[in-house]
């Protein structure tokens, strides 16, 4: 992943509907569905009527949009009404909030006797390694062994992959329990993960957005709640935007990017008069910039369709910067590991007699 800043472009716009959806946590967007299918009857007042006829020019449009949303999620109510879904997601929800992560891992066990897809019980197993910090030395080579016989030993070295140093994404030896959970935060990028950051987009807000990772949204909200000031914090916070400041590279989150594994490159490329940019001090650095510019964010070896999310949310965080996306390829968890697979295709598990 690396960043660059260039001149200012105008994206293409977007459909009103999907604009509203395509980076909303999917719990939302029923939810916002609904919202908007339903705001087209509340117009009571003759204030209300009066917007409501401004607008009659793109209704029709809209109202097409609208029905192709809702088209399309019904495509999918029936694979999110099974058992395995909802259990699937009731393990991640409780991953990430660390609540009894021991009987997760049996949860994971029961998936696993029932046949579920080789790709949820393995996401599950790494989420589960990667939010506890492992999993029991025991458990762990259980379910290795149990993968094995349910889906194949030709699945050895996938597994061998994912304990491997260089992903360490399931390991022994789990960390003690974290002392609470994460909280869900609307004026985060955590929101997108149900209360886990992307690190990627994490990092670039160290590099481009300093001020939204120095300060702590979670705690602002929490202070706004004891204060009984939160609806007028977030209404403030969503109609004053902060003026983009210039790009400064890692600076004040040195120590933390040295804890993340691999090299660290930071290259300063200065204009003909900007050749004391270097000894510039950290304060000047966050100043406001003059102009808009675009800055462009690469992802070598894909993104998923949820960093991009954060990252738009990010870019409407400040005036005069907008974020250019250029990645490698789209990609997510069943991808992901089909990669580091030498099997060219994760199969569903069959009777354990034909595996063993």
């Amino acid at each position: 992943m690396g960043v660059a800043a260039s001149t200012s472009a105008e994206p293409a716009p977007a459909a009103p509907t999907l604009k509203k959806l395509r980076d909303l946590n999917f719990s939302s967007v029923g939810k916002r569905l609904e919202e908007d299918y339903k705001g087209r009857h509340q117009a009571k007042t003759v204030a209300q009527l009066r917007d409501f006829v401004g607008k009659l020019g793109g209704l029709q449009t809209d109202h097409q949009s609208l029905r192709l949303h809702i088209g399309l999620s019904e495509l999918f109510v029936p694979l999110t009404r099974t058992d395995q879904f909802n259990k699937t997601l009731e393990i991640q929800q409780n991953l990430l909030a660390s609540y009894e992560v021991p009987a997760q891992i049996t949860a994971i066990e029961d998936l696993l006797a029932q046949g579920a897809d080789m790709q949820t019980i393995l996401r599950l197993l790494c989420l589960a390694s990667i939010t506890a910090g492992g999993i029991k030395l025991e458990s762990l080579e259980n379910l290795k062994r149990e993968v094995l016989q349910a889906y194949g030993y030709n699945h050895l070295p996938l597994l061998l992959s994912l304990s491997a140093p260089t992903l360490a994404v399931l390991l022994p030896n789990p960390l003690p329990p974290a002392p609470e959970a994460l909280d869900e935060v609307e004026n985060d990028i955590s929101f997108v993960y149900s209360g886990y950051a992307p690190i990627s987009v994490r990092l670039v807000q160290c590099v481009a957005q300093k001020g939204g990772v120095l300060s702590n949204p979670a705690e602002k909200e929490k202070e706004k709640d004891k204060a009984g000031g939160a609806a007028d914090g977030k209404a403030q916070g969503s109609s004053i935007k902060a003026q983009a400041h210039p790009i400064a590279g890692w600076r004040g989150f040195e120590d933390l990017v040295a804890t993340i594994p691999g090299e660290t490159v930071d290259i300063v490329q200065n204009g003909p008069n900007d050749g004391s940019a270097v000894a510039t001090p950290m304060a000047s650095l966050l100043r406001p910039m003059q102009k808009p510019t675009t800055t462009v964010v690469f992802f070598l070896g894909g993104c998923t369709y949820t960093e991009i999310a954060a990252l738009r949310w990010v870019g409407r965080q400040n005036r005069g910067r907008k974020f250019l996306i250029a990645t490698t390829g789209i990609i997510n968890g069943n991808t992901l590991f089909e990669s580091i697979s030498s099997v060219p295709k994760l199969t569903q598990a069959g009777p354990k007699d034909a595996a063993i």
